[in-house]
């Protein structure tokens, strides 16, 4: 068997990286059809961040054995808020796998915990574990200095052993100018409720009882707001705080070796300890029988984790016995012991991995041991038990690095046993080392670094790498705790939830590193593998995405549903970065397709022009395929992060300072400042502005995206959309002219009895902008009618500011009139020339999608030659230098330099590499700088 496991597998996928259809995969049996996904990393400049700062990054596409050739050319990575909203998202255009980028933050953004995500389409076959998702913190100037949301916390208990809580609530925090109802969700162990909440006394109070047995309490505040008619999501204001009510919970789990304690078999039991707020804590106790009678002791490492070997007796009860600092005892339960069953232990020595299967069943049976590692059946084993007992030593170096799953299964391959190991190998890793010019610098000196990088032999290795500097004062204690590039393709990226602290099994420093990753392997991964599904599958329902394209079907202009009788020749014009033209003909049924290849542009700009045979113009109505909408986002809350947590304080207060000395906190004297309202994925133009500064924000806003996706083929015109898809947002009746008095006097449609009339919710009676300006009463018909594929956005102000003032210019003969309640309604078009602008040109399809996102160069000053003048503006960066590609020559060399900030100590160097073949390597380093001197 020994040689049998000698099995090299990294061939296996070398083959399915070019297969275009499903049906061409490979036919590697058995296989799990996650062994098809692609690992995805995002390496980031830093998980915390001010407002007004950039997040780098770079992404890394690989197959599951980190090859970095993946199915896919394009990777998503989007910045979603607290609320779950799509604040930016990017399209990269992958290149060997590789691609970096940027998001540029607002200072409009709040304080909170935002999530970054990266897929590709192909990985949305796999479902979410396949998505790479990272926190970070962002905290914006303006609120630091605002005070808390939630305060006045009070927890009571009353005579009836319940407790009370009460707190006062402040959405003043959030916007100075709330005043509406609020609601906020509370969230205990089994208690998911909501209160809502009416302003008394000029405070928001809540009192409310929480269940005995919660050892904290989740409190969300939830501010009404804006709503987004794209991806019908309601955009709301958030603040989420957790209050621990005991801060001595523990939360103690133990998972048997293979599934469950058998009778009489010995056997390995992990367990993992974690307190109030989800992370590991050390445990310190006794392993005790049903009379308290103590068997061994039980000490965890620092994370929670450890395991003891057991020799269960099923006449027994087992308990972990704990006692807290105030003294209180707990004891937990260990898993019910089985009268039989199989047993399948692995322990590993210096160069062999034993494993061994015990059992007390009566079997005469062939049994079966499988490994797979990442969805990939590397070799399958069948064998006798004799004397209930079966043991066979493998050799460790004939696998590859990372997880392995071990699997013992009976005669009709059923499992009984299954557990992870991982296992380590160093030669599979790249050696990185860096040498400086200087062995010490002053502030704003030149920095060279000459980095070379080789495999475990020495031997020089051509790869891509990124080079990332920081001021370990400022981030260097945010670093400690954050995964990289080797512990994300070989650990994270197959586990599921968070490993705490995962660089650590990854630190060849770290003595206690491989009997730590075994106590993870047992705890962690005793459920959570995400390559564990073993079911085949032959078709996909998502291709990979491999380029940028531009696809749809062209029908006649009176009959949607009917192609055109001939082909169609259509040109293609676009305006990214290359600008493109394109030719091309529609098929027998109308159905054309565009490969833009690399188009750059957040948002790329199109027009499709359709002629006849003759080149001459020709209308047709032309509609492109629907777009994939975003996946579902799944944001994990967790507890606020405090200001005053003592790691936070220092780098906030280089910002701030460093804020101040780029722009003072200064607005300039012609600029008008507007109420922080924060509308996702709103571009503020200056009609907006206009119209935001006189009348406030809108209520609703509703994009063409979302207009031309309801749109239905027997609709016309704007009103027959909204009446249909929006009547929650917007009333549409039909009104006879003759019923209104001050429709009798006006010019109003001429030739007209009833028409289409909008108006808002609550409100007397609706005035109509359209690009800022005001139409006539008379010219209300003509709206109905519009086109929307010339509407760019239709939005509600149910309760603007200043509407009265639009009143004698619409009823100049008023005395009959009584009004008291006024709305608009703002239209913006794609022409911006008012009503009367909105046209169609014949032949011409005018559209926007998104192109792939243009890649940004780090700037950081340079200082050839420094003049006195240049040190009155301070540069206190905390991001020294980020460098996101770099590829070694032959020799394995990169030489790298740049300008050193005003910050003085040491500054942490972080390069992260991966070569074609899929081998990685991470490297840290420092150097000093110290105050300059004249």
């Amino acid at each position: 068997m020994k040689n049998e496991f000698l099995f090299k597998f990294n061939l296996i996928f070398f083959m399915f990286v070019s297969f275009v259809n499903a049906q061409n995969l490979p036919q590697i049996q058995p296989l799990s059809e996650f062994a098809f996904t692609e690992k995805i990393y995002l390496q980031l400049n830093n998980t915390i961040f001010t407002s007004n700062e950039t997040v780098w990054f770079k992404a890394i596409v690989t197959d599951v054995f980190n090859h970095p050739k993946s199915l896919s050319g394009v990777v998503h990575v989007e910045l979603v808020d607290f609320d779950k909203n799509i604040l930016i998202s990017k399209k990269l255009k992958l290149e060997k796998g590789i691609a970096d980028s940027f998001f540029q933050l607002r200072e409009s953004y709040p304080t909170g915990r935002y999530l970054i995500r990266a897929y590709t389409n192909w990985n949305r076959n796999f479902g979410k574990d396949f998505f790479f998702e990272r926190y970070i913190d962002l905290f914006s100037l303006e609120d630091i200095d605002k005070g808390e949301v939630i305060t006045n916390i009070v927890l009571t208990k009353t005579q009836e052993g319940e407790v009370k809580l009460s707190a006062n609530i402040n959405p003043q925090v959030i916007d100075e100018t709330y005043a509406k109802d609020l609601k906020v969700h509370i969230h205990s162990k089994n208690l998911l409720d909501s209160v809502e909440i009416k302003k008394q006394k000029k405070q928001y109070a809540l009192e409310y009882k929480i269940p005995t047995d919660a050892y904290s309490v989740k409190l969300k505040v939830e501010l009404e707001d804006t709503k987004l008619k794209n991806n019908k999501l309601k955009v709301n204001n958030t603040h989420t705080k957790t209050i621990v009510i005991d801060k001595n919970f523990l939360d103690l789990q133990f998972f048997p070796e293979g599934g469950k304690l058998v009778d009489g078999l010995k056997s390995k039991l992990g367990y993992k300890g974690v307190k109030y707020n989800g992370l590991g804590t050390v445990v310190n106790g006794d392993i005790v029988d049903e009379k308290d009678n103590v068997l061994f002791e039980v000490l965890s490492n620092e994370l929670g984790m450890g395991y003891i070997f057991l020799k269960p007796d099923i006449t027994k009860t087992y308990y972990c016995k704990v006692t807290n600092a105030d003294g209180t005892i707990y004891k937990y339960e260990l898993p019910k012991v089985h009268k039989s069953g199989y047993v399948m232990s692995l322990l590993e020595t210096t160069n062999y991995l034993n494993l061994k299967v015990e059992t007390n069943v009566k079997n005469t049976d062939s049994l079966f041991v499988q490994i797979k590692m990442r969805g990939v059946l590397i070799q399958e084993h069948s064998f006798k038990v004799e004397d209930g007992f079966y043991q066979v030593l493998m050799q460790k170096n004939a696998f590859n690095e990372g997880i392995h799953s071990v699997v013992l299964l009976n005669n009709n391959h059923v499992p009984l046993c299954e557990r992870l190991f991982y296992n380590f190998k160093e030669s599979e890793k790249l050696n990185i080392s860096v040498n400086t010019n200087k062995p010490r610098y002053s502030q704003r000196d030149k920095t060279k670094l000459n980095i070379v990088v080789a495999n475990t032999n020495g031997q020089p290795v051509k790869t891509n790498l990124s080079l990332l500097v920081i001021d370990k004062k400022q981030l260097g204690d945010f670093r400690k705790l954050q995964p990289n590039i080797l512990s994300h393709f070989l650990l994270s990226s197959e586990l599921k939830g968070t490993i705490e602290n995962p660089k650590y099994y990854f630190n060849k420093n770290s003595i206690n590193r491989k009997r730590d990753m075994e106590s993870l392997m047992l705890t962690q991964g005793w459920s959570n593998y995400v390559f564990n599904k073993t079911d085949t599958i032959n078709s996909f329902s998502i291709k990979p995405e491999t380029d940028l394209w531009i696809s749809g079907i062209v029908n006649s202009v009176f009959n949607k549903n009917k192609p055109p009788k001939k082909t169609v020749d259509l040109s293609l014009f676009t305006f990214g970065d290359p600008r493109g033209f394109y030719l091309q003909k529609t098929d027998s049924l109308g159905r054309f397709a565009f490969n833009l290849g690399s188009q750059y542009a957040d948002t790329l700009k199109f027009v499709i022009q359709s002629t006849n045979k003759k080149g001459v113009k020709k209308d047709y109505n032309i509609a492109l395929d629907d777009a994939l909408a975003p996946p579902k986002i799944y944001y994990e809350e967790q507890q606020n992060f405090q200001l005053a947590d003592t790691i936070v304080t220092p780098y906030l207060n280089t910002s701030i300072e460093n804020k101040k000395v780029n722009d003072g906190f200064v607005t300039p004297d012609n600029t008008i400042e507007l109420n922080a309202v924060e509308l996702t994925g709103y571009n503020l133009t200056p009609k907006r502005e206009k119209v935001f500064k006189l009348h406030g924000p809108p209520d609703v806003v509703i994009s063409n995206e979302e207009l031309e996706k309801e749109e239905e083929k027997w609709m016309f015109g704007l009103y027959s959309v909204l009446r249909s898809k929006f009547p929650d947002d917007i009333r549409i009746k039909r009104v006879n002219k003759s019923g209104y008095d001050y429709f009798k006097t006006s010019q109003i449609g001429s030739g007209l009895d009833s028409f289409d009339m909008a108006n808002a919710f609550g409100a007397d009676f609706t005035f109509i902008l359209i690009d800022g300006v005001l139409i006539d009463l008379y010219e209300y018909p003509l709206v109905s009618r519009l086109p929307v594929e010339g509407v760019k956005s239709f939005e509600i102000l149910n309760h603007p500011k200043n509407a009265r003032r639009y009143f004698y210019q619409i009823f100049p003969v008023s005395e009959d009139i009584a009004f008291k309640t006024f709305a608009i309604i703002s239209i913006y078009t794609y022409s911006g020339k008012g009503l009367y602008g909105i046209g169609r040109t014949e032949g011409i399809f005018k559209g926007v999608i998104s192109g792939f996102s243009p890649r940004k160069e780090f700037y950081a000053p340079k200082y050839d030659v420094l003049e006195p003048v240049d040190w009155d503006i301070a540069d206190l960066r905390s991001t020294i230098h980020w460098s996101p590609s770099i590829t070694t020559n032959e020799q394995g060399e990169a030489e790298i330099e740049f300008y050193n900030a005003d910050t003085t100590g040491d500054m942490l160097i972080i390069l992260e590499a991966i070569s074609p073949d899929g081998k990685l390597g991470y490297f840290e380093s420092t150097y000093q700088v110290s105050k300059w001197e004249k």
